[in-house]
């Protein structure tokens, strides 16, 4: 693993990685099938579309459920 990085795991459809930057990334239909940083959450399925929806940069809030 490089600094800062953790071992290469599988991810989800979803997974919000947060990388070293601390600006989190959500994992959506054409995501990697491996990722090296934290994951804090992930998306319920239900929200994936709405959120895939919405335009880069765009601040999302989530809540935990």
């Amino acid at each position: 693993a490089v600094d800062g990085e953790l071992p290469s795991e599988g991810v989800v459809t979803g997974a919000i990685q947060v990388p070293p930057s601390g600006r989190p990334v959500v994992f959506l239909a054409d995501h990697p099938t491996t990722g090296g940083y934290p994951v804090a959450a992930v998306v319920r399925a239900a929200a994936l579309s709405a959120l895939a929806q919405a335009r880069p940069g765009t601040r999302v809030r989530f809540r935990l459920s």
